[in-house]
């Protein structure tokens, strides 16, 4: 199991198999590994992939931006393909977090034993962002948050109103 020492080591290992992608998340699912997810989700839907796992045995934890990208996958996993977005392994503490922000309307929360069979795990490459890549990443994560559940746009508002002014900042200069 993956401790908070271990949060430093934050990764994704993933496989694929004909219908089905498969993304482990050690360690933290936050910001720092969301770009990376939704590269890796947008690049199932262009394979015809119609589903993603998302297995959450090994994650102590996500942050807002890694539950926003996770429901703008649902989303677009639904809209292009009629496919979804299933999670398992989830802790109660992170079914609890998944509530709070509505995750849980979107994604296909299912607690399985194990997760489905695939090829040997990968270490996806976690790609660094520029500091403005990176805004935009949690602005789109927050705002997917706000459209799919209204009740967080007064837990984000400030945090929405500071990302789009550092956006404006960092275009400018």
């Amino acid at each position: 199991m993956i401790t908070d020492k271990d949060a430093a080591k934050d990764t994704i290992q993933v496989a694929v198999t004909d219908r089905t992608g498969l993304a482990k998340i050690c360690g933290r699912g936050s910001f720092k590994i969301s770009a990376s997810l939704k590269e890796f989700g947008l690049s199932l839907i262009d394979r015809g992939i119609v589903e993603l796992v998302i297995d959450l045995e090994d994650c102590i934890g996500m942050d807002s931006t890694f539950m926003g990208v996770t429901a703008g996958l649902c989303g677009r996993f639904h809209r292009e393909s009629g496919g979804r977005v299933t999670m398992v392994h989830t802790s109660e503490k992170i079914q609890k977090l998944m509530t709070t922000l509505g995750l849980d309307r979107l994604v296909d929360d299912v607690d399985l034993q194990a997760a489905p069979e695939v090829p040997e795990l990968k270490v996806l490459d976690i790609k660094p962002q520029t500091p403005l890549e990176s805004a935009e990443t949690m602005l789109e994560a927050h705002e997917t948050l706000v459209d799919a559940h209204p009740q967080n746009h007064p837990r984000f508002q400030d945090v929405l109103d500071y990302l789009r002014e550092d956006i404006r900042r960092q275009r400018q200069s």
